[in-house]
């Protein structure tokens, strides 16, 4: 009997000690108020069936991270700059192209009415519009009175012919006529001697109004006009770049 009474103390203390390893240490609580505040959160957020924050130590003063503000979009300012219109010329009436922007510079073409032209320049005291002519690298100048702009025409740039170096031309000599009336009607016949030699042209007047821009070298002009009586005054003058010459008159009456 001695060997079991031995073996019965041994077994005991092995169950004792068995035992003692898994005895738990109670956890010392925290005397932080924020600790017992942080566990009533936890605890609130599980019985709602809620997740609680993995990691989360007791010492966090905010259990929720407050949403940062939206960034306000930049705003782009778009700026649109308008498109410039072309500035052209639109013939109204039969009109003539000269070398310079003057009545009295040499005639280069004709337009006429619904001729649409490109606006190269001008010159605004003279009301002058200098143009391309179509379907060429040529240019004349063209007098506004007959004629409309339009698109940007007021941006364009003035232009300034040089002086021409010339001479006001000879007086037309030797003005002669030749003349018939028929029921209202007066039909005139001028001839004249060519005198100038730097003539750009001739103009030929009735009663002051003018009736015929002629080119250079001319010599007659032929006319047809309605007639009531009284006397008829015909002129003719020659010009060019610089101006006109002397006029040469004639007046008659129709009998």
């Amino acid at each position: 009997m001695k060997p079991v009474q031995k073996i019965i103390p041994a077994f005991c203390i092995l169950i004792l000690a068995a035992l003692a390893c898994n005895i738990g240490i109670p956890e010392q609580s925290s005397n932080d108020p924020r600790d017992a505040a942080a566990t009533i959160v936890a605890k609130t957020l599980q019985a709602q069936g809620l997740p609680t924050a993995s990691g989360a130590t007791a010492t966090s003063g905010v259990p929720f991270a407050s949403p940062a503000p939206p960034t306000a979009a930049a705003t782009v300012t778009v700026t649109v700059t308008p498109t410039a219109v072309k500035a052209t010329l639109t013939i109204d009436q039969n009109s003539n192209c000269r070398e310079g922007p003057s009545q009295n510079f040499k005639v280069v073409t004709a337009f006429v009415p619904g001729t649409k032209l490109d606006i190269l320049g001008k010159d605004s005291a003279n009301n002058f519009w200098l143009v391309k002519i179509p379907n060429t690298e040529e240019t004349c100048w063209v007098w506004g009175q007959y004629a409309t702009p339009s698109g940007d025409y007021e941006a364009v740039k003035e232009v300034t012919p040089e002086a021409p170096a010339q001479t006001v031309p000879a007086r037309p000599g030797s003005l002669f006529y030749n003349y018939s009336c028929s029921f209202g009607s007066l039909n005139t016949t001028l001839t004249w001697k060519d005198s100038a030699d730097n003539e750009n042209g001739y103009r030929v007047y009735r009663d002051g109004t003018l009736i015929a821009d002629l080119p250079a070298n001319s010599t007659s002009y032929t006319d047809t006009a309605s007639y009531s009586g009284g006397s008829v005054t015909y002129a003719v003058e020659a010009y060019n770049d610089v101006g006109t010459s002397q006029q040469r008159t004639i007046t008659f009456t129709c009998q």
